[in-house]
């Protein structure tokens, strides 16, 4: 299992600037991945369907006020596909995520697991990030690359990275025993290395659990994801069945909320009360026909 950020970027960096530069995270290991069948792209995925950070609005008196917004380089990623990995999972959480795409090696079964919703974009390293970027409402013409994977699953008999590489010494060892090419087998590359991370809980010290939201105590399904991996690459399928019972959080699409905002207010607040009257309506005339005979 594969958990490599394909840009180098930290909020730390952001505590207290509004702004930093993300960078291309290589760590030579492009051309291993590109023959296994994956390539982790340098850039960043931003998605309208993302998890809030607190960001300062204002003040009252001396004391500055914070509001929970989105944060689009945060995507919560829902899973659509029916695979036993994913099947029924909780939504997961990415920090500063990258594209993933599948390459190469035709002898590989390449299967997306995870991929982002259809408002998605993506920064090309090096790139500017900001938390300007939460001021304002984001223009849906611009979140116009949608669908992006960031986990994905590879299958079948692998080619050796070292293939051709090697000294004939080497390859025609017994007691070394190269392979030029895997039984059949099974990788997984996910394209951030923080999506397995703990947080830390500063006040108190302590570790947050895999997956919990520190912002909102929302609770994402990062750590069942790892474990469902992990259960799959060692061919224990049970385990995943019964980990999967679980209520999953269904996101709303924010962009159509937004879009039909009022209407919704509306049925939500006029509905009831219409109803209630309808059935008043209703029980008045049953009883006035009843004893008027």
């Amino acid at each position: 299992m594969w958990l490599i950020d394909g840009a180098y970027v930290t909020m730390d960096s952001l505590q207290t600037n509004n702004e930093t530069i993300a960078i291309a995270n290589d760590l030579n290991l492009s051309d291993m991945l590109f023959r296994y069948g994956a390539r982790i792209n340098y850039d960043l995925v931003l998605d309208i369907q993302a998890a809030p950070i607190p960001v300062q609005t204002g003040y009252i008196g001396n004391r500055p006020q914070q509001t929970l917004m989105p944060w689009y380089y945060f995507p919560v990623v829902v899973p659509e596909t029916r695979h036993q990995i994913v099947n029924n999972l909780n939504a997961v959480k990415f920090d500063f995520v990258s594209s993933i795409d599948a390459v190469g090696a035709a002898e590989i079964i390449k299967t997306p697991l995870l991929v982002t919703s259809k408002y998605s974009r993506t920064f090309v390293t090096p790139a500017r990030v900001t938390l300007e970027i939460m001021r304002k409402e984001p223009e849906l013409s611009q979140y116009n690359n949608p669908n992006k994977t960031v986990a994905l699953l590879l299958e079948g008999e692998f080619t050796s990275n070292f293939k051709n590489r090697i000294p004939p010494q080497i390859a025609s060892d017994t007691i070394i025993a190269f392979k030029e090419k895997s039984t059949r087998n099974a990788m997984i590359v996910i394209s951030d290395g923080d999506v397995i991370k703990n947080g830390i809980r500063k006040s108190t010290q302590s570790i947050i659990p895999l997956g919990m939201d520190k912002y909102t105590g929302q609770l994402y399904g990062n750590k069942n994801f790892i474990l469902n991996c992990i259960d799959y690459l060692c061919d224990d399928s049970g385990l995943m069945t019964v980990r999967s019972k679980e209520l999953k959080l269904r996101l709303l699409d924010k962009t159509k909320v937004d879009a039909n905002l009022l209407v919704w207010q509306l049925i939500n607040t006029g509905g009831p009360i219409a109803l209630i009257v309808l059935l008043g309506l209703f029980k008045f005339y049953r009883r006035k026909a009843k004893f008027a005979r």
